[in-house]
């Protein structure tokens, strides 16, 4: 059932991953035997997080009595508790790295619907289908003089989910507003308006996906349904200024899945209510559903393991860096450069007053601080998974 957020509501209110921690025990019961094995891995897991079970730290305040928890993640990142400083961490260093001082397009590559089950049960073949079709396609009609006549930095990151948590697998491309030469010596600029046409963009797609189907697998290609490959493909485009927001948004699920650790409503009914927002009118909605048909949504959008998600295609990959360099030098902008690099390189031979920017180094998390007093809390023991944690026999303090 869909509807309009109310106003007010007296349902209670958990966590998404409190809500995991509650539901999963019967739904592993129920559907167990019938589950991948991806996801009979990852859930334990998940629930394990920020509890007793994977070890952690005992802190105490130096001032007065109180003491505290502090439990290790599990860094998974299909995690809704996790990833929040990595996620903070990659974009400062994306930001130093991609953004340059030209306008920004945000291009989105979707499946058709009849190919969202067959991709469901194949995943790492049709994720890395859509990867290359998607990145060729935009590549060839780049490299087209008619358009461009110029290569093209791709930064693709693969999202399975709607906002209603329905598999719907599509790539969001970050991608420059000009490109380099074949020779490397000049900049193509394409002004503020996308520079590829639109149908012929998405029938290269289409046919690139098809041939590489058939290449790879042709005995899987005549499962696919024939309309398939007659029907519109469906891709999105939109200029996104500098780019820094739509990279912003893009940094929030590199280490997170379908969602972060939401606040949910469980109704009187049993059901759970989920809140959403529509991407055409901005309106709050909300979704009531069975416990545990939000979490088989959930599990479906469960990687398969090792799988990036994040790919750079052109000279934005990371073996690239000279060409991204060169770019930077006909931007007149200061270049990327490795700790090695930086140690060999003359700024009397570089670009005069121009500093190369500083890495970012990850910090520490900080000590808690103590409720009673304000100030921070004294780290008195640790202990990992399966040990005993210090002091668990006394009770907590008030």
């Amino acid at each position: 059932m869909e509807s309009a957020l109310p106003t007010g509501s007296a349902h209670r209110s958990l966590s998404f991953h409190e809500f995991l921690s509650q539901f999963s025990a019967g739904y592993l019961e129920r559907f167990g035997a019938a589950m991948p094995l991806r996801q009979r891995e990852v859930l334990p897991r998940i629930l394990r997080c920020r509890t007793s079970a994977l070890g952690g730290q005992l802190f105490a305040c130096p001032d007065c009595p109180r003491w505290r928890f502090r439990y290790y993640s599990c860094n998974d990142r299909h995690c809704p508790l996790c990833g929040q400083a990595d996620a903070q961490e990659w974009l400062q260093r994306q930001q130093r790295r991609l953004l340059l001082p030209v306008p920004y397009f945000l291009v989105t590559f979707t499946l058709p619907e009849p190919l969202r089950a067959w991709v469901r049960s194949h995943p790492k073949l049709g994720y890395d289908l859509l990867f290359a079709a998607s990145a060729q396609a935009l590549q060839d009609l780049a490299r087209n003089p008619k358009y461009l006549g110029a290569q093209l930095a791709l930064l693709g990151v693969l999202h399975t989910w709607s906002r209603t948590l329905i598999f719907h697998p599509h790539i969001h491309y970050l991608v420059p507003g000009g490109g380099l030469s074949a020779d490397g010596r000049t900049w193509s600029h394409t002004g503020q308006k996308f520079f590829l046409p639109f149908k012929p963009l998405k029938r290269r797609f289409r046919t690139l996906f098809a041939e590489l189907l058939q290449k790879r697998a042709p005995e899987l290609f005549d499962h696919i349904p024939s309309q398939v490959w007659q029907q519109d493909w469906n891709i999105n485009l939109r200029a996104v200024g500098s780019g820094e927001k739509a990279l912003q948004y893009l940094a929030r699920y590199i280490f997170k899945t379908a969602t972060a650790n939401r606040r949910l409503q469980l109704r009187p009914d049993g059901k759970v209510r989920w809140p959403y927002r529509q991407s055409k009118t901005g309106q709050g909605r909300h979704l009531d559903l069975e416990p545990h048909e939000l979490i088989r949504r959930f599990l479906q959008h469960i990687l398969p393991q090792g799988y990036c998600r994040v790919r750079c295609f052109g000279w934005y990959h990371p073996a690239a860096k000279v060409r991204a360099n060169r770019v930077r030098a006909l931007l007149r902008q200061a270049p990327v450069l490795s700790e090695a690099e930086k140690q060999a390189w003359k700024m009397s031979e570089a670009l005069p007053g121009v500093e190369p920017a500083a890495p970012v180094q990850p910090r520490p998390a900080p000590a808690p601080l103590c409720p009673c007093c304000r100030i921070p809390m004294v780290l008195r023991g640790r202990w990992r998974a399966g040990q005993r944690p210090p002091l668990a026999a006394q009770p907590r303090p008030p």
